[in-house]
């Protein structure tokens, strides 16, 4: 059974390498594309290093080259798995874990699934460290319902035509046969780990979107500088988290 993976990149090597892991870890046999930006850290090096495919792209519109381009993500993950004529797709973002082992799909494949059933939760945890080595990111448990990573980012290729996510891919309205699993797949958004990574995260991106217009459509608007806000949503989700009982 053949499991491609797709992963859209920028600056990430300190995600890169546990997400892989994660992935490999999960579905060995896969097989993962990198789609990467023009990294300026050494994302791309991590990603050959750990046998990723590795495809460059810049945005279409050289006014937003160095800017978050959420038109071409789009393009791309409705269009980077079209190539593959068979076997299981996972279509993420490097912050995104999809729980799901390859005995799962072959046994959803067998029942004719087409489309994997998914919930999404905030991992949070309580780094010190920018670069999270305090931590053992593969063991965390505890995190909060966040309902808009819970993406239809897994699919069976032979019988889907097109995806038709919309901007973030939190949405999509596939075409081809649709059947989606009972049983319900974790996927688990790495994002809130520590308040100097979180930061730091959203700090880059506000500063990739100040040159895109507030009107123009797909500007992502919940990147911010400030730390404050971050600060006090740091908090507050290490207050709520509770055991995902389903990884337990």
């Amino acid at each position: 059974m053949k499991i491609h993976i797709f992963i859209l990149c920028y600056n990430e090597e300190v995600l890169l390498p546990h997400t892989i892991m994660h992935y490999k870890t999960y579905l060995p046999n896969c097989n993962i594309t990198i789609y990467d930006n023009y990294s300026t850290d050494n994302s791309v090096n991590i990603a050959k290093e750990l046998g990723c495919n590795v495809i460059l792209w810049k945005s279409e519109d050289p006014e937003y080259e160095n800017s978050i381009d959420d038109n071409m993500y789009i393009q791309i993950k409705n269009n980077c798995w079209k190539d593959i004529s068979d076997g299981w797709i996972i279509v993420c973002d490097m912050d995104e874990w999809l729980c799901v082992t390859q005995k799962q799909l072959l046994i959803e494949q067998e029942i004719g699934t087409t489309f994997l059933s998914v919930i999404g939760y905030d991992i949070v945890s309580n780094s010190k460290k920018q670069d999270l080595s305090d931590i053992d990111l593969h063991s965390l448990k505890e995190g909060i319902y966040h309902k808009p990573e819970s993406k239809k980012m897994c699919f069976y290729r032979p019988k889907i035509n097109e995806t038709n996510y919309e901007f973030g891919a939190h949405v999509c309205y596939p075409e081809g046969y649709i059947q989606y699993s009972k049983n319900i797949y974790i996927n688990k958004h790495m994002n809130w780990l520590g308040i100097d990574f979180i930061t730091k995260r959203y700090q880059e991106r506000h500063e990739r979107i100040k040159n895109i217009p507030i009107d123009r459509e797909g500007r992502p608007e919940h990147y911010t500088d400030d730390n404050t806000i971050m600060r006090k949503k740091h908090n507050w989700k290490l207050k709520c988290k509770k055991v995902i009982e389903k990884l337990e």
